[in-house]
């Protein structure tokens, strides 16, 4: 079980607390060498298991526990393989970056910035407990007073999500893409906005309905099931896997963590798809064949690039560019007010405002990095406040209460900040909106009363509408025994006088 440390068990967070800045500030003053790659895949890895420790002290399945295991293996997971590899298996992608000057540099703001994420998240989350399990004897203490109500909403969510997916990919080229079209896929969706939020939709209806329980949560699992089937065909590999991550968080939250044993036996086998996956994201399809055993270290150096953009970051503005003082961290409402004063500026495809689409036009499809989106507006101060900031807000969500709406909340609003790892930072402020938009609506469609009592444990075969028929009869039983007790104490007082 997800569980605190508690009892006899020794409590090694403050320890790693000391060991963890002590270590940060040793990287603050003495930079890790540039031109030894297992020089800088150790200082990144010892950072790494330190936030870690910190952070899983108090359960594995915790959100920022979460976001870190993420944020490692998409900042980290290239160096560390190629630390221990011959580089003469990396020969169908380009790694020469990795030899890059700005390599060193870059892993030194990584492991800054993951440091100020891994302390504000402890921070905000104080002393906040893994919250008891939600169950059906449970649900009328909540807010939701009918969670089938959050679990139809949840469903209709989900569904729009896959049903933009769908055209999507039917537009893109259709079934001809399931044999390895991902650029064919992203260069038909390019200026398809949608599609982003299709995604969202995926994830946030499917935390929703699983959250609900009952049907509602075996159809979420089964609809998100179908659907990273043919995301994974396709290429989408970040599709999957944010939405899987903040689905089960979730279900941890409501007493179903996953068991010890699915998790070793689930990751490697994650990663040996991950790693299927990556021969639709080279040119023609063509990647070097994995075997069994490197599938999985295939998988992280795969995953492992988001330190290239920091490196490429750090390179232009060793050249004297500016930085942008916080404008790629706001584009889309500005981008949105420009649009409803008739001053628009563009497509987005062509507005470099957008931290994604600047990398794209100079870099490639490298994807995004909240620690080369920080440095790129403000330095290693706009590291440390970007990444701080969001552990703030992922410390804030484990404070929510161990609710219906509290869970859901936890899932929905964590998404969007899962997604924005490997991605710029200028959506989420909208992705956040829609998230509590759809949370308002949960809240108001289900929290209708019901008068209607918590199914017992004890009875699992009793149907809903038999407790409810006999609540009436079984709050009127227990009057009789105190009535009774009044009529002796009566009698008494009588006998006395």
């Amino acid at each position: 079980m997800d569980q605190p440390l508690t009892g006899d068990r020794l409590d090694l967070r403050p320890l790693s607390f000391v060991a963890l800045v002590g270590f940060a500030g040793f990287v603050l003053v003495v930079p890790p060498p540039s031109d030894d790659i297992p020089v800088n895949a150790v200082a990144f890895w010892l950072a790494w298991m330190l936030c870690l420790a910190l952070l899983a002290g108090r359960g594995l399945w915790r959100p920022s526990t979460a976001y870190l295991v993420l944020f490692g293996l998409f900042h980290g997971g290239l160096l560390l393989i190629a630390a221990v590899r011959d580089v003469d298996l990396f020969a169908d992608r380009d790694i020469a970056w990795l030899y890059h000057s700005r390599v060193a540099e870059a892993t030194r703001l990584v492991i800054l910035g993951m440091t100020a994420f891994a302390l504000c998240a402890e921070l905000a989350a104080g002393r906040a407990r893994r919250p008891a399990a939600t169950t059906p004897s449970t649900v009328a203490a909540g807010p939701l007073a009918d969670p089938r109500g959050s679990g139809i909403i949840g469903l209709v969510v989900e569904f729009t999500g896959i049903g933009i997916f769908t055209a999507s990919v039917l537009g893109a080229g259709g079934f001809g893409l399931l044999n390895g079209g991902y650029r064919d896929f992203l260069a038909a969706n390019e200026s398809n906005e949608l599609l982003g939020y299709g995604s969202l939709f995926i994830g946030m209806g499917a935390v929703i309905a699983i959250n609900s329980g009952g049907r509602a949560r075996v159809a979420g699992w089964l609809a998100f099931g179908a659907h990273a089937v043919v995301a994974f065909q396709v290429g989408g590999r970040g599709e999957v896997l944010f939405p899987l991550l903040a689905m089960l968080v979730v279900e941890a939250r409501r007493g179903r963590p996953l068991r010890p044993l699915w998790t070793v036996l689930g990751v490697p086998f994650v990663l040996v798809l991950i790693a299927l996956v990556r021969t639709t994201r080279l040119p023609d399809g063509i990647a070097a064949a994995s075997t069994l055993w490197s599938a999985p270290l295939d998988a992280v150096a795969e995953m492992g690039c988001s330190l290239r953009p920091t490196a490429e970051v750090l390179d232009w503005h060793a050249s004297g560019e500016p930085f942008r003082h916080g404008i790629t961290l706001i584009a889309v409402p500005v981008r949105l007010v420009e649009r409803l004063g008739g001053w628009h500026g563009g497509t987005a495809v062509l507005d470099d405002r957008l931290f994604n689409v600047e990398i794209m036009d100079r870099v490639g499809p490298v994807g995004g990095s909240p620690v080369a989106e920080g440095y790129h507006n403000g330095g290693l101060l706009g590291v440390v406040l970007l990444l701080g900031a969001i552990g703030l807000a992922v410390g804030w969500l484990e404070r929510r209460p161990a609710t219906l709406l509290g869970h859901s909340t936890v899932g929905v609003l964590l998404l969007p900040l899962l997604v924005q790892i490997r991605n710029s930072f200028a959506p989420v402020p909208a992705q956040l909106a829609v998230g509590v938009v759809l949370l308002l609506v949960v809240r108001e469609v289900a929290k209708r009363p019901r008068d209607r009592r918590p199914i017992s444990p004890a009875q699992p075969g009793r149907r809903e509408d038999e407790a409810q028929s006999a609540t009436p009869r079984e709050a009127a039983a227990p009057a009789r025994p105190a009535m009774a007790r009044a009529a002796v104490l009566g009698a008494g007082d009588r006998q006395t006088s």
